[in-house]
């Protein structure tokens, strides 16, 4: 017979998704390992007012913390991972804080001024509190203060151990086929779209079988992570919609196959913050400094759901059409035999090559695209 605490199943997970929604909202939570604790905030979300509080309630002991990224970015430190902890007067204003964890919408500041500690004795909480707000696609950069391991009146505490316990692993993965219909298409007639929801994550993945392909053979598959400017409104600034109706007409060529339309938006890091990325770029910075610079690494996206996916479908043998040798990786460490890999050779234009050059050279994918003529 359930008790109380498993009406809602697993505790770690109600827990994890109770922390991120608080920190969505704007809303301080309170992170412990059960000697000690940290009480925080996303910077993104954070209002003046809470802001305030948290700067009194932790008595001169109020920090930003930010990732190794960000403060290499920000020239801070040179930390290669981990947390830093980066103190600040009482007297600081928020804004001057939004600059310097660099999602201010003005010019970033150096942290001239600023106590840093590149090594805090909280980093493990302050991993766990990034954690966590990567999973509600926040900047990773938080506000708060070291507290005991007690609960505090109105805020919500979650233990580290949940927070790990709650990452996502291969065969874990609460897939739920949401549903699925035939949906012709301009490069494929014979399709099927399956809409899978990952209850982990809530994250709501599209599975498009082209054609009728055997399970028995290396099935054709591509993997590609959502993209709102490229796919649906054309944007040149990638080759993202070109990658993505280039693969569907292929695999039909190929006699059928599946594409997966993961939910992994800016490589992982959400609309928004590739947006962000963007007015980064326009500054000079390549993609891959462009999402470091926001305190994010160079790729936040996971593959084990699409693994997950491809053996839900029934699809343990493929030929993955990539240029990028991580995913081939990934899904062989997640249990999918990659036979072999076949190019995606797109176009460049004015407004792509220096991202497509990044993405050859700084993040080692395989194959660069044509430069279109006249572009």
């Amino acid at each position: 017979m359930a008790t109380n605490q498993e009406i809602n199943g697993n505790p770690a997970a109600l827990s994890f998704d109770r922390a991120v929604d608080e920190l969505r909202r704007g809303r301080a939570v309170h992170v412990t390992d059960g000697e000690s604790g940290l009480v925080v905030a996303a910077i993104e979300t954070l209002q003046p007012p809470l802001f305030e509080r948290l700067v009194s309630a932790g008595r001169g002991r109020a920090a930003m913390l930010v990732t190794a990224e960000r403060a290499h970015a920000a020239g801070i430190s040179h930390q290669l991972s981990g947390a830093v902890r980066v103190a600040f007067p009482a007297a600081t204003s928020l804004e001057r804080l939004l600059a310097l964890a660099g999602v201010a919408g003005t010019a970033p500041v150096n942290g001239a001024g600023f106590d840093v500690d590149p090594t805090p004795p909280n980093a493990p909480l302050a991993a766990a509190s990034f954690q966590l707000a990567k999973a509600g696609r926040l900047v990773p950069a938080l506000i708060g203060f070291d507290a005991d391991a007690d609960a505090l009146p109105g805020v919500l505490t979650i233990s580290v151990s949940d927070v790990v316990h709650h990452a996502p692993r291969f065969g874990h993965h609460a897939l739920q086929l949401l549903s699925r219909a035939r949906v012709p298409l301009a490069e494929a007639l014979e399709c099927e779209i399956a809409v899978f929801r990952d209850e982990h994550s809530l994250g709501e993945h599209v599975a498009v079988v082209i054609g009728t392909p055997d399970p028995t053979s290396a099935v054709p598959v591509r993997l590609h992570s959502a993209c709102l400017t490229g796919d649906l409104l054309g944007s040149l600034r990638c080759d993202c919609g070109e990658q993505l109706r280039t693969a569907v007409a292929r695999i039909e060529a190929l006699g059928g196959g599946v594409l997966l339309y993961l939910d992994q938006e800016g490589r992982g890091i959400g609309l928004p913050n590739k947006l962000r990325a963007y007015v980064l770029q326009d500054g000079g910075l390549d993609t891959v400094d462009a999402d470091r610079h926001l305190g994010f690494r160079a790729d936040e996206r996971r593959y084990d759901v699409a693994a997950a996916l491809l053996t839900e479908l029934g699809y343990k043998r493929i030929r993955l059409l990539t240029n990028n040798p991580q995913k081939i990786n990934s899904l062989r460490d997640h249990g999918i035999e990659v036979t072999g890999r076949l190019p995606l050779v797109t176009t460049s234009n004015s407004h792509n090559e220096r991202y497509l050059r990044a993405k050859h050279e700084r993040a080692g994918h395989l194959d660069l695209a044509e430069k279109k003529s006249g572009g």
